[in-house]
C-alpha cells in the first residue's frame, strides 16, 4: 500500500528510521565528538539491537559518511540560500554574503563544522566515487561563482585559495574558541575577507553589507 507521496509503508518506515539514526548520531557527535559515536550507542538510542543496525549500515564509516554528506548539504543550502536572497546585488556583495552565511552556519553547527573540515576520523575510508568531495565542492560553488565573475582573466587557484584561507581560517579559529578574547570576531572575519578580496585585485563589497546580511538572517527561515 502506498502513501500520499507514492512510497510504501515499509519505505516510509525505513526513511523515518534512517532519519532517527542520523539524528541520534548527530546528538552523540555534538555531545562528545566523533569518539562518542558508536554503533552500539546509536542502536540503543533508537531502540534497535546492534545486529539490527548492521542491516542498514556495514559499519561506523557508513554512519560517518551519512553525517558528512548531511552536514555538507546543510552548509551548501545555507550559503546558496543567502547568495540567492541577495541575487540582485553586485557579485562582490554576493560572494561576501556567501562567506557570511558560511560563518553563521559554522557557529550554529560547531561539531558538524569540525567533522567536515578537521581530520577527526582516523582510519575513516570515504566511499569510492567521491561523494564527499563533490559535496564539499557544492558548499563553495555560490561563493566561487560570484568571485570568478568579478575579474577577467579569471582568478587563479592560488588567488581563490588566498580568499578561502582568509575567511575559512578565521571561522575555524572562532568555532574552536581561539578568538574568545577578541571583542568582535564578526568584524575581524569581515575584515579578513575584505582584505583578501582587495589583495587579489577584487572590488571591496558594499560597506554596510554585513549589517544588511544580519538583518536578513534574523528573519530568514533556519
Amino acid at each position: 500500500m502506498s502513501t500520499e507521496n507514492g512510497e510504501t509503508r515499509r519505505q516510509r518506515q525505513r526513511r523515518e528510521l534512517l532519519a532517527d539514526i542520523e539524528a541520534e548520531a548527530r546528538r552523540q557527535l555534538a555531545a562528545g565528538g566523533p569518539s562518542s559515536v558508536s554503533m552500539r550507542a546509536i542502536a540503543r538510542g533508537v531502540g534497535l539491537s546492534s545486529a539490527s543496525l548492521y542491516t542498514y549500515f556495514d559499519g561506523l564509516d557508513d554512519v560517518f559518511t551519512l553525517l558528512l554528506l548531511g552536514s555538507y548539504r546543510s552548509l551548501a543550502e545555507a550559503t546558496a540560500t543567502a547568495v540567492t536572497a541577495f541575487g540582485d546585488a553586485p557579485p562582490a556583495d554576493r560572494a561576501l554574503v556567501g562567506i557570511l552565511a558560511h560563518r553563521r552556519w559554522a557557529l550554529a553547527h560547531r561539531s558538524e563544522f569540525n567533522l567536515i573540515f578537521s581530520d577527526q576520523l582516523p582510519g575513516y575510508q570515504a566511499p569510492p566515487g567521491g561523494p564527499t568531495v563533490a559535496a564539499q565542492t557544492e558548499v563553495f560553488e555560490p561563493i566561487v561563482d560570484a568571485l570568478r565573475s568579478l575579474r577577467t582573466p579569471d582568478l587563479s587557484a592560488e588567488e581563490l585559495t588566498v580568499v578561502w584561507a582568509a575567511f575559512h581560517g578565521a571561522v575555524s579559529l572562532e568555532v574552536n574558541h581561539h578568538l574568545d578574547w577578541l571583542g568582535d570576531p564578526a568584524a575581524m572575519h569581515e575584515l579578513a575577507a575584505r582584505r583578501a578580496f582587495t589583495g587579489v585585485g577584487l572590488p571591496d563589497p558594499t560597506s554596510n553589507l554585513r549589517e544588511r546580511f544580519e538583518k536578513w538572517a534574523a528573519t530568514a527561515t533556519p
